[in-house]
């Protein structure tokens, strides 16, 4: 029987319904039982069944080491998997019933001990620091040591509040210092410097200078020295420590040297003993040349009287005297000193 091409082609078009109808069939069923997978999803199930293979005859330190892994470290199933299998292959990971292996009690790293399936070495602990010590010195006496840990602690609460008391209080002073001498030409700086206050001049006059000791609380014997141009001296006021810099003081002392017939130079002043001086009451104080023995301190004779007192123990006393305008004694030919 021969078949003509119409023929063969209505049977290859029953043929192909007939096969979409099992396929399509086939696919319901798949679907039907959860077995049909889409893009993607394959890797999932391959995933799946590596585990599941994983889990078969396997020890239950294996099965720890994957659940520790995935769950504690984060990493996914099919990673523990493989973690747990190199170690496994490396001898790390042993299998339960097998007995832990001896060491002897040797310090420092020795071998490898398991702790619940999984080996892991021996570390040595790290001893403990030895205390720092603190060295008290007291001149005369042995150095005593003890513990850092028995020192109290460098700044405590009462202390730092101590500290910002004194912070407060100059700047306090300072403002008042500013408010108080705010027509002063000859003030560069008048600033409050942690617990301290600092005032910076620039001296046309050695009034200038004077003024501003006697402005920063500064004692009658206050000792100042030089440094550079400038001339440094410290006094307080109300419990706050002033700092002055007088630029160009030195050079006005050394002026005032230069002119005086009899220099002296006591305590930031410098006197010319040629001439008289007058005290804060009015009292004339005139130099006749005596000295101390000691230290050659210029001995002052009150005028109109026989009272006699060494310049340091009236300046002391009174404050620093001031000379007249014009000379009322004759100069005396003694030489000047220094103090």
């Amino acid at each position: 029987m021969t078949t003509t091409p119409e023929h063969r082609t209505d049977i290859e078009g029953d043929l192909a319904t007939r096969l979409s109808g099992v396929a399509r069939g086939f696919v319901a069923d798949l679907e039907a039982q959860g077995r049909l997978v889409g893009p993607g999803e394959a890797e999932v199930l391959e995933r799946l069944r590596t585990q599941i293979e994983a889990r078969r005859d396997l020890p239950a330190a294996f099965q720890d080491a994957v659940d520790t892994i995935a769950d504690e470290c984060g990493f996914p199933r099919d990673v523990a998997v493989r973690a747990a299998t190199a170690l496994r292959r490396k001898g790390l990971l042993r299998d339960d019933g097998e007995p832990e292996p001896e060491h002897a009690p040797t310090p420092g790293p020795g071998p490898l001990t398991p702790v619940s399936g999984i080996v892991m070495p021996r570390v040595r602990p790290r001893p403990a620091p030895a205390p720092a010590v603190h060295v008290e010195q007291v001149a005369g006496q042995v150095p005593h040591v003890r513990p850092a840990a028995a020192q109290p602690p460098a700044v405590d609460a009462d202390r730092a509040a101590a500290w910002n008391r004194a912070q407060a209080q100059a700047v306090t002073i300072a403002t008042r210092l500013r408010n108080e001498h705010a027509d002063r030409l000859e003030v560069s700086q008048i600033a409050p410097n942690h617990e301290r206050v600092t005032v910076a001049i620039r001296a046309a006059s050695l009034d200038d200078w004077e003024y501003w000791l006697r402005a920063i609380g500064a004692p009658h014997d206050v000792v100042t020295w030089t440094a550079g141009y400038a001339q440094l001296a410290k006094g307080r006021l109300d419990g706050v420590e002033i700092h002055l810099t007088a630029h160009g003081v030195p050079r006005l002392l050394h002026e005032a040297e230069q002119a005086a017939l009899e220099p002296f130079y006591l305590w930031g002043r410098m006197y010319d003993l040629s001439r008289t001086h007058v005290d804060k009451h009015g009292r004339q104080w005139v130099f006749l040349g005596q000295r101390q023995a000691q230290g050659g301190m210029p001995v002052m004779t009150q005028r109109g009287h026989e009272t006699r007192a060494a310049l340091a123990s009236i300046v002391k006393t009174e404050g620093h005297l001031v000379a007249e305008p014009t000379a009322a004694a004759a100069p005396s030919k003694s030489a000047g000193g220094q103090q």
